[in-house]
């Protein structure tokens, strides 16, 4: 069964932002990572660290993404926790904005899809002009399951936020 992204944000240039489970490694990354061009991502970021892309055979993720003309993004957060809050981080959702700003859909995974998934998620619809104390209820109605996993990333979100030029 292939990897289900959800369409979580739509952008007037119609690019859109989805999140989605990590897709399953090993002999099936493959075919994963063509499911997800199928489904109309042209970006692929991957939230996970060193240790769990290891863990879950997810090192061949970047070569096959450009094997398939698809761009791969690599911006690594603790399992159930935040991002620095430094320049790396607003450089990283400047590279993204830059290819959403093109047209390019991108989907966004974690573990599952719910946590670090979500708070990145957010920033770039708040960028956008999303409230940020409606990120989460909303993305939580498209998931299904209530997002993000944690208080602590829920207050994240609404702290970064304030660092956003407007």
């Amino acid at each position: 069964m292939a990897t289900r992204i959800y369409w979580v944000y739509k952008f007037e240039n119609s690019a859109q932002l989805g999140i989605m489970s990590r897709p399953r490694g090993n002999e099936w990354l493959e075919e994963e990572i063509l499911s997800v061009k199928k489904q109309g991502a042209k970006v692929i970021i991957s939230l996970l660290e060193k240790d769990e892309i290891r863990e879950l055979g997810l090192e061949r993720q970047p070569a096959i993404c450009t094997k398939h003309e698809m761009a791969y993004l690599h911006f690594p957060i603790p399992d159930r926790s935040i991002p620095d809050e430094d320049k790396n981080l607003h450089n990283f959702l400047a590279q993204v904005k830059k290819r959403l700003d093109q047209g390019d859909c991108t989907v966004v995974h974690c573990r599952m899809g719910i946590g670090r998934s979500s708070i990145i998620t957010g920033c770039l619809m708040v960028q956008d002009g999303y409230k940020p104390e409606e990120v989460f209820s909303h993305i939580s109605k498209v998931r299904g399951l209530k997002v993000p996993d944690t208080d602590e990333q829920e207050e994240w979100l609404k702290r970064i936020s304030r660092t956003f030029k407007k």
